[in-house]
């Protein structure tokens, strides 16, 4: 493949995830040629918007042999069948998490990454966040000291789940744990380590802000590493007006990253507060400038196959543990 010659893109599901790869490869200069979903008014809107090729059928599109690069942003029920014609029609994938619906699925989706060698990552886009890479060179140059805790919240209110298929186990494989844990999961093992126990609480009430559902709405999820470091993740789609923060607690010191505030410190061990500089940057747009740069062979992916494998077993862990 030529170094300026642009990846062919194509989009499957576009709904508000589908909606965001969209701009993302625009704004790393790359307009997706085709696009598909089942909603005939949705993938008619994008084309009217947007231009390129339409199809009512996400494995039509990969078979077309119109695309390089497809963006895979369905619920996760679709995610093994697609990853696998992608994989058998040499297509590269950008697959959001989770990587599966199951760990079954997971495993499935390996084994045809692995047999055919195909280019595929799956979207742990907070790795690609500024904060977070300065907080992984923190740990990693000892300036927190030794690792203690991990402790991450992500969490507000998501007044369509009960409405919409993340609500639907059948389509999501799971509720708040499956769809924003699967994020903070990866987040553990990036920064801290792999997780060797894991202990899941769930819990779904009718609130004013919808009724019970068939998932869980809440969790709470305790991860622990072979070197004893504890992380505690919490998520919920019922409690405005939200929190989204990282915390790691160190022998040294603890450090902090607010989404909301874009702001990153770290308290010492003294007292004293230190706000740690960031540099600028858009996650999604430096995670696919990145697969650009894999796709090119100028780079190694950095979340493998494999990392979307951890995190589904962890998943799998944990909805087994849970009460």
């Amino acid at each position: 493949m030529s170094q300026q010659t642009p990846p062919r893109v194509g989009i499957i599901g576009l709904g508000a995830i589908g909606r965001t790869h969209i701009a993302t490869w625009q704004a790393n200069g790359i307009t997706p040629v085709a696009y598909a979903d089942a909603v005939p008014a949705a993938l008619e809107a994008i084309i009217a918007e947007h231009g390129g090729r339409g199809f009512s059928d996400g494995i039509a599109l990969i078979e077309s042999g119109s695309v390089d690069i497809v963006s895979i942003c369905t619920p996760p029920l679709f995610h093994k069948e697609l990853v696998i014609a992608a994989a058998e029609a040499g297509v590269a994938v950008l697959c959001e998490k989770p990587l599966a619906r199951s760990l079954e699925d997971a495993e499935a989706i390996v084994e045809a990454v692995d047999r055919t060698g195909t280019l595929l990552t799956v979207g742990f886009c907070h790795r690609f966040e500024p904060a977070i890479e300065k907080l992984k060179a923190m740990i990693v140059t000892g300036k927190l000291g030794t690792i203690i805790t991990f402790r991450n919240r992500f969490a507000g209110l998501k007044a369509d789940a009960h409405s919409t298929w993340f609500g639907d186990p059948r389509l999501s494989g799971g509720g708040v744990m499956a769809d924003t844990s699967v994020h903070s999961i990866d987040l553990f093992r990036h920064l801290v380590g792999e997780a060797v126990d894991i202990q899941a609480m769930t819990s779904t009430r009718e609130t004013e802000h919808g009724p019970a559902m068939e998932v869980e709405d809440t969790s709470l999820l305790t991860l622990k590493t072979a070197g004893g470091a504890l992380g505690i993740i919490e998520a919920s789609w019922r409690t405005p007006p939200g929190e989204w923060t990282v915390t790691i607690y160190g022998t040294r010191g603890e450090a902090t990253f607010d989404y909301g505030t874009n702001m990153l410190q770290m308290k010492h061990a003294d007292g004293t507060v230190e706000p740690i500089d960031i540099m600028p940057g858009d996650r999604f747009e430096r995670e696919f400038a990145h697969f650009i740069e894999c796709w090119r062979g100028n780079a190694e992916l950095r979340v493998t196959v494999r990392d979307g494998l951890a995190a589904n077993r962890i998943l799998d862990a944990a909805y087994r543990s849970a009460v």
